[in-house]
């Protein structure tokens, strides 16, 4: 660890704060500060206290921790269904994976780590704003240069035949880059799809038939994590649950 590194404080109760070590920097919180300086001589694992007596706990940020704060122009995808998206399109280091869109880079974040150095993510926005978000987030935190950013519309995008090992949209109205995607996914691997609604997977559904497009429905499912309060003798459900989020499907292309 050291100055520039990201690090993650928790308290005792659980709670978390993020941010960068800098030199002569202080972490304020209201039962006192620490010098930066003092959680670098803690080291990963190790603890810090402010002159108050409030105890920090010193760890490296996981992923999850990073795409739970990290700034953002629009909704991120949550790290459950991030992590499902990753495991439903079945992404292995070396893989090829196509995005769209790129929204602030929580997915990119995911499907860059799975697939690794020797991969390669290519992750298509139409809004500038956020893409841009998206490169810094990423940059920010985990940057292995495996990402391709393009600024364009997916639907009318030159794709090269048969390239990509997996692809994954978090758009609105995913059928109408179908046409374009399906040929430039491998046969038998996955097409994943973010859906808020119930609806919208309905007509994704009645668009793949109604275009004959070559896909078989593997799944439809929603990402639900019931986090429990543990304290001997006492334990029951946390308050404070996320629910659904988005519905996910998973498509395997076959022959036309």
């Amino acid at each position: 660890m050291q100055y520039g590194d990201w690090v993650l404080l928790q308290d005792r109760r659980g709670r978390n704060y993020l941010f960068r070590l800098e030199p002569s920097a202080r972490f304020d919180s209201h039962r006192g500060s620490i010098p930066h300086e003092r959680i670098l001589e803690a080291g990963l694992g190790g603890a810090v206290s402010t002159p108050q007596g409030e105890r920090f706990t010193v760890h490296r940020p996981t992923l999850e921790d990073y795409l739970l704060q990290m700034p953002r122009e629009a909704t991120p995808t949550y790290p459950k269904d991030a992590a499902t998206m990753a495991f439903l399109l079945d992404l292995a280091p070396g893989m090829w994976v196509l995005e769209a869109g790129s929204g602030s880079g929580g997915l990119t974040l995911y499907l860059a780590r799975a697939v690794g150095p020797a991969g390669q993510v290519w992750s298509y926005e139409t809004r500038p704003k956020h893409q841009a978000r998206a490169q810094r987030n990423l940059s920010a935190f985990e940057d292995w240069g495996n990402v391709t950013w393009l600024g364009a519309d997916l639907a009318q995008a030159p794709l090269p035949p048969e390239a990509f090992d997996g692809v994954a949209l978090d758009l609105m109205e995913p059928w109408t880059v179908l046409p374009a995607v399906t040929p430039a996914l491998k046969l038998d691997r996955f097409l994943v799809c973010y859906l808020p609604n119930l609806t919208q997977v309905i007509v994704l559904l009645e668009q793949i038939k109604d275009q004959r497009l070559p896909y078989l429905l593997e799944r439809t499912l929603e990402v639900l994590h019931r986090e429990w309060d543990v304290r001997p003798p006492i334990a029951h459900p946390k308050f404070q649950q996320v629910g659904h989020t988005a519905f996910l499907v998973q498509l395997r292309r076959v022959r036309d």
